[in-house]
């Protein structure tokens, strides 16, 4: 909640004045944390099955 509370405070010209690059990083860091989440929700369903 908190994260999308900060995530709801980030004006759109702040993401219009951004690098590529740093969008770049924001995207990738996104998918790791989704990709991560992910394999741990597997990895202890696979464990406690």
């Amino acid at each position: 909640m908190a994260m999308a509370a900060l995530g709801l405070a980030i004006y759109i010209s702040a993401i219009r004045y951004a690098d590529i690059k740093t969008v770049a990083l924001a995207v990738l860091r996104f998918a790791w944390l989704i990709g991560g989440g992910i394999a741990i929700g597997v990895g202890i369903a696979i464990l406690f099955a």
